[in-house]
């Protein structure tokens, strides 16, 4: 699931993303807005022999109490799925910074329809005293600009893989042939 996130990593300079992640904690520590989750999101990586890489599973759940207070339909139907999208692309820290063309693409919205959701609907609104995204917009050193997501009021659950996967019973039991 965060494979955007991570294929868009590898060209975003470490220290530019952790730069951001203190700004946008600072920012945070600053503000007055109680912080109680109404988004749980629990993330699992796992190895894939297939292709050899890192998978990740995330599954979502909201509060049911931010439902049944009218949070949810308070807030547009596209904020929700634009605030999906960018949870559960979200690092092991709740960070995310994944492109706006590249939420748009999987939430059937132009990137210039994106950055509206985002700006008008879930950097600029709190839902029953809950803001639910904060973001900053940080620059690489080509001088490209990009925003760096934190869904906040969010519980995150994230299991990073460990590499002792399990193998399957009919793997470990293949007898191993030696070849001279």
């Amino acid at each position: 699931m965060n494979a955007v996130n991570e294929k868009n990593s590898k060209h975003i300079p470490r220290d530019t993303i952790q730069q951001g992640k203190t700004l946008l904690s600072e920012r945070l520590s600053n503000t007055d807005l109680e912080q109680e989750p109404f988004v749980h999101l629990s993330v699992k990586e796992s190895y894939n022999f297939a292709t050899d890489e890192i998978d990740k599973k995330v599954y979502l759940s909201l509060d049911k109490d931010f439902i049944a207070q009218g949070g949810l339909s308070k807030l547009h139907p596209s904020a929700l799925k634009v605030l999906l999208v960018i949870a559960s692309h979200t690092d092991k820290d709740g960070y995310a910074w994944i492109s706006q063309e590249s939420i748009g693409n999987l939430v059937g919205l132009s990137r210039q329809q994106v950055g509206v959701v985002v700006h008008k609907f879930l950097l600029s609104n709190v839902y029953l005293n809950k803001k639910l995204l904060e973001a900053i917009k940080l620059r690489k050193k080509d001088g490209q600009e990009f925003y760096l997501y934190h869904p906040i009021n969010c519980y995150l659950d994230y299991e990073v893989y460990s590499g002792e996967d399990e193998l399957s019973r009919e793997y470990q039991e293949l007898d191993a042939i030696e070849i001279d």
